[in-house]
This record gives structure tokens, C-alpha cells and sequence, in this order.
């Protein structure tokens, strides 16, 4: 549903060969969205219906004029552009792949993929593992038409400190450094400072003249002990770039964890800045009957407000703890509290407890071979990657089977309660037993989820449970924009 506050000149792209009205800006995700069309994407193994929430990226991955595997919310549409769902088969109006939720969950629960019938480096593997990337959806490559054959040239930034991060935190640390005469580089996987601020209805920093910016480029890894940074936009025809810095600064934010409650995965469930976004940014309503949640009354209210002011119909504010489960088939159609019963609404927006990406700053500290071990950090961090306070409240909301932890891969609380019963605490042991967070989001934020719900299951404090490897990279890059790093990069012999 759109609102009426955003005029825009009106284009129109292609959705699996239908033609789709949109405004000029829109992101796919949002033109889709606002066309009613919440389904983007499927779940790997039961092939459950995903769409644009904010941390569920397998749910905005799309084939875009040919080139697979494009992130919906980062891709503004263009006249006569031709978007097609991936993981479907034999094609997007009669998909086969949907009866694979009448399968028996405990046929092909958390680790099946792994069977002893099937031992690697056997023909017998080979043969498991395509027809496994088969039923998964697995997309297909490029367009011969659209493969690139020479590397994409990337770019080097050099500067004294590198400020990652341009929300006010980042924004202001960036100033004062620039204020004391260090050469700043501010970078911003935004297209602007302070989007998510504004969206809030917030006033963002103003950048000194004097900050060197880089925006539209996601930090994806830190290397060799954090001296060395790669970076890439979300267009995939753009170079990635190298930074070069001897001090960085991480001011990356937090989001929130997706409630621990059945349901959380259907399309229509979005977090409060994906939200925001939608109806700030955008100009379209997430629902036309809205309920908010949040482990902080102010806080779930202020976004409610928020969202009001925008035009938005919120039809109820609710404490996180509230929330018993999410009622829906292909999207949400209500929800069922504890003490008001059964609400019915056709989206839900949580809002907080709020956990850190602390991929970078374990990236730039990490020690080991196989399996990685944090250590002390270089780096600046604005804001902590200590979640321990939010993964207890996370812990509180009722643990149950039917709850999914890692929407992309399928694995539900159930694969990783029976892995805990055996004795089984070890993060890491549990995410590659699964594939828990092995998945486009790379761990985050499954793993926060995953270590809330062993948490609740055993009784032990978050400090005593480290999260699992969070190696680079952390987002999609291609081999040409990898390859345009050659000059610039001189591998390690």
C-alpha cells in the first residue's frame, strides 16, 4: 500500500514477466512490496515463503536482468528492468519445489545433507551433492550474454583513520577527528549520513567539509590482523575497493533479533529500521493493520509514533514478552499474545533487543586455522559487540519447535534442541552440524538467535558461549570485482 506523502515520476520493471508499477527511487524490495507482493524468495530445504524483513537476506536475493543472486533492497528499479524469483522449478507460476513443505520435518532435519551413505570424494557424493543443490533452488549462473569476461578494476583509499559507519555515533567521531587534523575517510554502506535517523524522524549529523566520503560500499573484511579492508557496492557491474589505514574506527550500530516465537520468518514480519525505511524512504505503509513490539515499551512506542506520522495504521503496541506466536501461511495473517488473545494484522514490526555485528572487529583480532578464536582488536568500536544483555532478553520469549532459528537454511529450534540433549553446547559444532547461519546473512543474525536459544535450553550465561567463526567475507562479491583487486592486492605467497 502506498502512502501519499512521496511523489515520484513513475516507472515500470518486469517480476517474473509481469509488468510492475513502480516510482523512480524505489528499491525492488519496495516496488514489489508496495504491488502486494510480499513473497521474494524461498526457505533451502522446506522452501517456506521469505521476503524483505531486514535481517532475512535470503529473502530479497533475486535474478536481475540476468545476473543471480542480487540483493532486492539494495537495487533501485529502472524502466523495462527484468526481475525473475530464484529457487523455483520448473518456473516462478508453478513451482514444484512448495510440496516440499508436506515432507515430514524429522526426515530431513538439521544435518541430513551430511549422511555416511555418501562419502566425499566418491561419485556417489558428487551425484548427493547436485541433486541436494537441485531441490535447493540453487541459482543459475549469469547470462552468457551478461557474464563478464575481465575483472571489474577496483579502487584504493588510503587515509589516516577510516571511520566505518555514518550513522550519529560515526558521523560525530568522524568530525572530531577531522576537527583534530587527522585525514578522515568516512564510509557508508548508505547512500547518505544518518538514513535510519532521518527515517526515525530524527535530525542526522552534518559532515565537515574536511571528511573525505565513500558511499554506497559495504565493508565485507578485515585481513591481515585489520591493516587491510575490501569493500563493495551493492552494484555487482561497480569495482570493490581496497583502504588501506593504520586506525579504523567501527560505529556499525546494532539491529534487532528477530523474536524467538513461531512464525517470525513469514513475509510481513520486519524489524523496526526495515520499517522505517519503508515508509520514510519509500513511501509505502508495511500493513494496513500494523502491530508493533519491543523489549522497551519507549521504545516500541516512539517507532509506533513514528510510523503513524507516516501515514501508517498501527492497531497495537505490545511488550516483546507478549508475543506467543505468529499466525500465517505465506504471510502473516495475525498474531497470539499471551494476555489479549489474537490479533489480527497483516504485518509486525519488532524493535529490539538490539545485538552488534561483531563480524569486523573479530576479523581484525582472530587467531587459528580451523576454527578461529577472537583476539584483541586495534580497532576503535562505538558500539560494543558485547550482546550479552540482549541475547538474555532474547532467551525470554517462550523457546518452542516450531520455532525456525535460520529461516534461510530451515533449521528449527527442534534440530538444534535434540543437538543440546545429546550433549552438544558448542556453537560452532552446532552451526556446522546444521548449517545454522551458513546461509547469504552469513551468521547474522542467526547466530545471536542460535546462542539465545541454547542459552535458554542450558541455563548458561551468553559470556560463556562465543559465537561462531565470523570469517570474511561477509556479503557477495563476484570473481570479476574480485579480480579487479589483483593489481591492488599482492597475494600471500
Amino acid at each position: 500500500m502506498r502512502l501519499k506523502h512521496i511523489d515520484r515520476t513513475p516507472v515500470s520493471f518486469f517480476w517474473n514477466g509481469k509488468s510492475i508499477e513502480a516510482r523512480e527511487g524505489d528499491s525492488a524490495a519496495a516496488a514489489l512490496y508496495a504491488a502486494g507482493i510480499r513473497t521474494t524468495g524461498w526457505s533451502r530445504k522446506f522452501h517456506r515463503p521469505l521476503g524483505l524483513s531486514g535481517p532475512v537476506i535470503g529473502g530479497i536475493l533475486a535474478r536481475v536482468d540476468g545476473i543471480p543472486n542480487v540483493r532486492l533492497d539494495q537495487t533501485i528499479v529502472a524502466q523495462g528492468m527484468r526481475i525473475e524469483m530464484q529457487n523455483v522449478w520448473p518456473s516462478p507460476k508453478f513451482n514444484l519445489f512448495r510440496f516440499a513443505r508436506l515432507i515430514p520435518r524429522h526426515w530431513i532435519k538439521g544435518g541430513f545433507e551430511h549422511s555416511n551413505l555418501t562419502p566425499s570424494c566418491t561419485k556417489v557424493f558428487q551425484m548427493w551433492e547436485r541433486f541436494l543443490g537441485f531441490v535447493a533452488g540453487v541459482a543459475d549462473p549469469a547470462s552468457p550474454s551478461d557474464q563478464r569476461r575481465t575483472a571489474i578494476s577496483g579502487t584504493e583509499f588510503k587515509a589516516e583513520c577510516v571511520v566505518i559507519g555514518a550513522g550519529p555515533a560515526g558521523c560525530a567521531a568522524a568530525n572530531q577527528l577531522s576537527h583534530d587534523g587527522i585525514d578522515v575517510l568516512l564510509v557508508s554502506r548508505g547512500p547518505c549520513p544518518g538514513r535510519s535517523v532521518a527515517a526515525a524522524g530524527g535530525v542526522p549529523v552534518t559532515i565537515s567539509p574536511q571528511v573525505r566520503t565513500l558511499w554506497g560500499v559495504e565493508v565485507f573484511g578485515a585481513y591481515r590482523n585489520g591493516t587491510l579492508l575490501l569493500g563493495a557496492p551493492p552494484n555487482s557491474r561497480a569495482g570493490a575497493v581496497v583502504i588501506r589505514a593504520p586506525s579504523v574506527v567501527l560505529a556499525t550500530g546494532k539491529r534487532s533479533l528477530p523474536p524467538l516465537v513461531p512464525g517470525a520468518w513469514l513475509p510481513g514480519v520486519l524489524d523496526g529500521h526495515a520499517a522505517m525505511d519503508l515508509a520514510f524512504t519509500y513511501g509505502v505503509a508495511p500493513g494496513k493493520n500494523v502491530v508493533v513490539v519491543g523489549d522497551g515499551q519507549a521504545q516500541a512506542q516512539a517507532v509506533a509514533d513514528r510510523l503513524a506520522t507516516l501515514g501508517v495504521k498501527v492497531i497495537g503496541v505490545y511488550p516483546l514478552r507478549q508475543l506467543r506466536k505468529i499466525i500465517g501461511h505465506s504471510e502473516i495473517r495475525a498474531v497470539e499474545t499471551f494476555d489479549f488473545g489474537r490479533l489480527n494484522c497483516d504485518a509486525l514490526v519488532y524493535v529490539g533487543p538490539a545485538a552488534a555485528d561483531g563480524s569486523l572487529q573479530f576479523q581484525s583480532g582472530s587467531d587459528g586455522q580451523f576454527q578461529l578464536t577472537s583476539g584483541p582488536t586495534g580497532y576503535t568500536v562505538l558500539d560494543s559487540a558485547d550482546d550479552t544483555a540482549a541475547l538474555k532478553i532474547a532467551a525470554t520469549c517462550p523457546p518452542s519447535h516450531a520455532t525456525l532459528i535460520c529461516p534461510c537454511m530451515d533449521v528449527s529450534s527442534k534440530d538444534v534442541a535434540d543437538l543440546v540433549a545429546a550433549g552438544e553446547h558448542d556453537l560452532e559444532v552446532i552451526k556446522r552440524l546444521t548449517s545454522c547461519g551458513m546461509g547469504p546473512c552469513q551468521g547474522v543474525p542467526c547466530w545471536h538467535s542460535l546462542k539465545a536459544f541454547v542459552c535458554a535450553s542450558t541455563g548458561k550465561d551468553p559470556s560463556e558461549l562465543p559465537l561462531p567463526t565470523l570469517r570474511p567475507p561477509r556479503r557477495a562479491m563476484t570473481v570479476a570485482q574480485a579480480a579487479g583487486l589483483a593489481e591492488l592486492v599482492d597475494p600471500l605467497k
